[in-house]
C-alpha cells in the first residue's frame, strides 16, 4: 500500500510541485520584469506590417481613446514564449508572420487581434487548417474574458465553434471577441474571424472619383467575410485564488 502511494501520489506531486516551482520562477517577479519587449522585425513580414500601418481601420482604432495596442509578445516573458503556443510552436515565417496586434478595450471588455497566416499552416486542402483556428479562437477569446474574473484568470468550460468559410493561405486575418456575459467566476465571450475591412480609399479601385461620388456608399462597402464564429464559456476554478500571487497574466 505504501509503495502504491508513493507511486501514485508522492511521486506525481513531487513532481507537479518541482515543475510548477520552476515553470513559475520567471512569471513571479517584480513588475518591471514582465514588460517584455515585443519580438523584433527581422523574422516578421514587413510588407504587411506596412499595410496595416497605413489601414484607415488599423489608424482609427490607434487614435480611439477606448483601445490600448500591444504586440502579443508583450505579455508574454521571453523564458515562456518558446511554450507559447501563438508565440512559440505557430509563431515564425511560414506560420504566424507577424506578432499578431492586439487593440484591448478593458472597460468593454473587447478585443480585436490581427494576424497573418503563412502557407505552412495549411491543410490537405490548401486553406488554413481549421485546428490552428481553433487554437486562436480558445487563446484569444480567453484573454478577453480574463480580466473579468475575480483572479483575472480561468480555464476553458467549454467553446463552440462554427466554421463559416474556408481561410486561404498567405492572409491576413481578424479576430473579434466581446465578453456579452458575466457571473461570479464564469463569463461567456462571443467572437469572430473575419477579413480586414475594406478601406474606402479602396473601394472603388480604378474608377474615377467623379464616378465615384455618384455611386452609393453602400454598392462599394462589401461586408468582412466571415470565416468562424465562436462562443467560449471560462470558469475560474476555486483553487485559483490560492494561487493569486502568481503574475501569469
Amino acid at each position: 500500500m505504501n509503495g502504491k502511494f508513493s507511486r501514485f501520489v508522492v511521486l506525481p506531486l513531487t513532481g507537479f510541485t518541482l515543475g510548477f516551482g520552476y515553470f513559475v520562477k520567471p512569471w513571479h517577479s517584480d513588475e518591471s520584469s514582465l514588460q517584455t519587449l515585443h519580438r523584433s522585425l527581422h523574422d516578421q513580414r514587413t510588407d504587411v506590417l506596412d499595410k496595416l500601418r497605413t489601414a484607415e481601420w488599423v489608424q482609427k482604432l490607434k487614435e480611439s481613446s477606448s483601445y490600448i495596442m500591444h504586440r502579443q509578445s508583450e505579455k508574454i516573458p521571453v523564458p515562456h514564449r518558446d511554450y507559447h503556443v501563438g508565440q512559440g510552436l505557430l509563431y515564425g515565417p511560414t506560420r504566424l508572420e507577424i506578432d499578431p496586434v492586439v487593440f484591448a478595450d478593458d472597460k468593454q471588455h473587447k478585443i480585436h487581434v490581427i494576424y497573418h497566416l503563412g502557407h505552412n499552416l495549411r491543410n490537405e486542402k490548401d486553406v488554413v487548417h481549421k485546428g490552428v483556428l481553433s487554437l486562436l479562437l480558445d487563446e484569444a477569446l480567453c484573454y478577453c474574458g480574463f480580466p473579468t474574473l475575480p483572479s483575472k484568470r480561468g480555464v476553458t468550460a467549454s467553446l463552440d465553434i462554427s466554421f463559416k468559410k474556408d481561410v486561404p493561405t498567405d492572409s491576413t486575418i481578424v479576430l473579434n471577441a466581446q465578453v456579452v456575459e458575466t457571473k461570479g467566476r464564469k463569463c461567456i465571450i462571443k467572437g469572430t474571424l473575419e477579413s480586414p475591412p475594406i478601406d474606402p480609399s479602396t473601394r472603388l479601385g480604378h474608377v474615377k472619383s467623379w464616378v465615384a461620388n455618384t455611386v452609393p456608399d453602400w454598392l462599394y462597402s462589401p461586408k468582412p467575410t466571415i470565416y468562424a464564429t465562436a462562443t467560449c464559456v471560462l470558469v475560474e476554478p476555486k483553487w485559483f485564488k490560492y494561487i493569486s500571487w502568481i503574475n501569469i497574466f
